[in-house]
C-alpha cells in the first residue's frame, strides 16, 4: 500500500509527459519580455511626442490669443473675415501637430498599436504634402512669384484693416528698408493714404518706410510719412525709402534659400526619427503579445 502510494505520482507524470509528447499543443512557452533597450526607446517616444505635443499646444495658444484679441467682446466686429484671417494657420497648425503628438504619447505609454498606426499614417501624410510642396516651389516658381505679389498687394490694401498685417508689412519695410511693393507710390492703392483721402493719413505713407523713423529723437515719429506722396521722387527719396519691396523680398529670398532648405531637412529628419521610434515600439508591441 505503501508503495503504490509512491508509485502513483511517478505515473501521473508519465502521463502527463506522454500526453504532451502526443500533443504539443498543450505546452505554450513564455512571451518574450521587452529589453531594456525596448523599454528606453517606448520612453524615448512619449518624451520626443510629449515635447510636441507641447509645442503644439503653444502655437495653438498663440492662434486662439490672437484670433480672441480682435473680437474681445461676443459678438464684436472682427473687422476681419475668420476665413482670411492669419492667425487662423496658427489654430490649424496647432490642433494637427497636437493632436498626432498626443496620439504617439499615448500609443507609447498606453503600447495601442491603433494609436501608434494612426501616428505613423499622419506623419506619413505629413511628409508627403511636404515632398509635394517642395515639387510645386521648383516646378511653379513663376505662379507663386506672382502669386506672392498678389498677396503683398493685398496687404498693403489691407493695411489699416488687419493688425497681423500690418506688423507683417512693417516689419518687411523696416527690415529690407523698402515702401510698397514696386516702389512707394503704390501706397496711393490704400484708401487711407491715397491723395484723395479725406483723412489725416491723405497722401502718406506707414512711418516704416522712413529712413529715420526716430528723427534723432528716443521713440519714432509715427507722422515722418506724412505727405510724402504729395512730393517729388527726389524730396520723398531724402524722407522714406523709395525701392519696393518685391524685388528686395526676392533677394532675401534668394539669400535664404540654404537656411529654408536646412531647415526643411530638419523637419524631415526630426519626422523620420519619430516615426523610427513609433515603428519600434509597435514591433515590441507585437512580438510580447504574440
Amino acid at each position: 500500500q505503501e508503495s503504490r502510494l509512491v508509485e502513483l505520482p511517478y505515473s501521473s507524470f508519465d502521463d502527463e509527459d506522454d500526453t504532451a509528447e502526443q500533443d504539443p499543443g498543450l505546452w505554450y512557452p513564455d512571451p518574450p519580455k521587452l529589453s531594456p533597450f525596448s523599454h528606453c526607446v517606448r520612453y524615448l517616444a512619449f518624451l520626443w511626442n510629449l515635447l510636441f505635443l507641447l509645442l503644439g499646444l503653444l502655437t495653438l495658444a498663440v492662434g486662439v490669443w490672437g484670433l480672441l484679441a480682435k473680437s474681445p467682446l461676443p459678438g464684436g466686429d472682427r473687422g476681419v473675415p475668420l476665413s482670411s484671417d492669419p492667425m487662423l494657420l496658427f489654430v490649424l497648425a496647432g490642433l494637427g501637430a497636437s493632436s498626432v503628438s498626443l496620439a504617439g504619447c499615448l500609443g507609447a505609454f498606453r503600447a495601442s498599436p491603433c494609436l501608434l498606426r494612426f501616428f505613423l499614417a499622419a506623419l506619413l501624410a505629413f511628409g508627403g504634402l511636404e515632398v509635394l510642396g517642395g515639387l510645386l516651389v521648383l516646378l511653379a516658381r513663376r505662379r507663386l512669384r506672382d502669386a506672392l505679389r498678389d498677396l503683398l498687394l493685398l496687404c498693403l490694401l489691407r493695411y489699416q484693416e488687419d493688425p497681423d498685417l500690418q506688423f507683417l508689412v512693417d516689419e518687411v519695410q523696416r527690415s529690407l528698408q523698402c515702401c510698397g511693393l514696386e516702389s512707394y507710390r503704390d501706397w496711393e492703392s490704400n484708401p487711407y493714404f491715397n491723395c484723395s483721402s479725406p483723412g489725416v493719413q491723405v497722401c502718406s505713407v506707414p512711418a516704416s518706410c522712413c529712413q529715420d523713423p526716430l528723427e534723432n529723437g528716443s521713440v519714432p515719429n509715427a507722422q515722418c510719412g506724412f505727405g510724402v506722396l504729395g512730393l517729388g521722387a527726389a524730396l520723398a527719396g531724402a524722407v522714406v525709402h523709395t525701392g519696393g519691396c518685391g524685388v528686395a523680398l526676392a533677394v532675401w529670398l534668394r539669400g535664404q534659400a540654404g537656411a529654408i532648405a536646412a531647415g526643411a531637412t530638419t523637419l524631415v529628419l526630426l519626422e523620420a526619427v519619430g516615426a523610427l521610434l513609433a515603428l519600434k515600439v509597435l514591433r515590441d508591441i507585437s512580438a510580447v503579445r504574440m
